[in-house]
């Protein structure tokens, strides 16, 4: 995907993360072809991918060619999870966050879907808004969000072992 860099006034950080979400989506993981009139498929509606902290988003899972009844699956970066189709969710912290759909239909066929979400603090997404686009500056958010993003992994990573020891010792 090519960016429009030069004089462009859109929403720098929408665009980066509306960017982002189009490299990273991602269908087709495990399907079977095997019943439906088809190969059964998952996709999920987001209200928006991008915005200030708290970041809440909507989304709402579909599925074509399903033998019986779906059973959908929303896997967030944060660790919770949800099974009802229609969901909304809360990113409060600002950083990067990955959620994964994944739908599974009476016959055992099965799909993924997977959505980048961009949350910014306040300060920073409202500066954004009146910033034209530049790679510089692109290149420095992502940067900041990554580390963000890599920060929160790992203080989740350390309390998920905390957790285990726990129960191990427990």
């Amino acid at each position: 995907m090519k960016l429009p860099l030069d004089g462009t006034r859109l929403p720098r950080l929408a665009l980066i993360a509306v960017a982002a979400a189009g490299t990273i989506a991602a269908t087709g993981c495990g399907s079977d072809d095997s019943g439906g009139g088809g190969k059964f498929n998952v996709s999920g509606k987001v209200d928006h991918f991008a915005g200030p902290t708290p970041l809440v988003v909507r989304l709402n899972a579909t599925s074509k060619n399903a033998d019986g009844k779906v059973i959908y699956r929303w896997r967030f970066d944060d660790g919770t999870a949800s099974t009802k189709p229609e969901v909304t969710h809360t990113f409060p912290k600002a950083g990067y966050y990955q959620v994964i759909l994944d739908g599974r239909d009476e016959k055992g066929n099965n799909d993924r879907e997977t959505f980048l979400f961009g949350a910014w603090p306040p300060g920073q997404w409202n500066k954004a808004q009146r910033t034209p686009l530049t790679k510089k500056g692109a290149l420095q958010a992502q940067r900041v969000q990554q580390k963000r993003t890599d920060e929160r992994r790992k203080a989740l990573r350390e309390e998920l072992r905390r957790r285990a020891r726990e129960q191990i010792q427990g």
